[in-house]
């Protein structure tokens, strides 16, 4: 856990530590360039910006949402896991999510009751920021709907209003659809 709450905090800086890549105005197009980094769009190595990318951390964080079985330990590596999709970095995270099959661990994870409200509310806020992207929201939307309709009805009152926030939006896609 501790490890995990280590990776989210180094993570949070990776944006800008992120070394940004300047072109040169001339003869640019003669050079070439380093690779950037798809989240952070700039140049991210292990060491000087902590992207999590770069140190191949994102797919044993998945595991650990697949695998752990304490909430605590799932909470730490969603966290380290939502520096991912912070901010403007939303949709390229979202693309790194679904390489890593995150996004469907992290819909399993609400499948599972938690005695721990923390980790549900903060899963459901992480899918509500990922279904803000149509693409994932009609990709996705389906397979949470069953969940999502049940916590409205068993939740606490937060994720109660969490999960009804996200049918809405779920629903709002899927009328729009019967129109055209």
């Amino acid at each position: 856990m501790k490890v995990g709450v280590s990776l989210t905090q180094l993570s949070l800086s990776s944006p800008a530590l992120s070394l940004q890549i300047n072109r040169r105005p001339l003869f640019w197009c003669f050079s070439s360039l380093p690779e950037s980094c798809p989240v952070h769009r700039g140049i991210c190595t292990v060491l000087s910006s902590f992207c999590l990318l770069e140190a191949g951390a994102v797919k044993s964080l998945v595991q650990v949402l697949r695998e752990e079985p304490n909430p605590e330990a799932c909470e730490a590596a969603l966290d380290a896991l939502l520096t991912l999709i912070d901010g403007e970095s939303l949709q390229n995270g979202c693309k790194v999510f679904e390489e890593a099959n995150a996004i469907a661990e992290i819909i399993k994870l609400i499948s599972h009751p938690s005695p721990c409200t923390r980790l549900q509310e903060k899963i459901l806020s992480t899918l509500e920021r990922i279904f803000r992207i149509s693409e994932y929201k009609q990709k996705y939307g389906q397979l949470t709907h069953g969940y999502l309709v049940d916590l409205t009805q068993i939740g606490n009152s937060n994720l109660k209003s969490l999960a009804a926030r996200i049918l809405a939006r779920l629903n709002v896609l899927h009328d729009q659809s019967t129109f055209f």
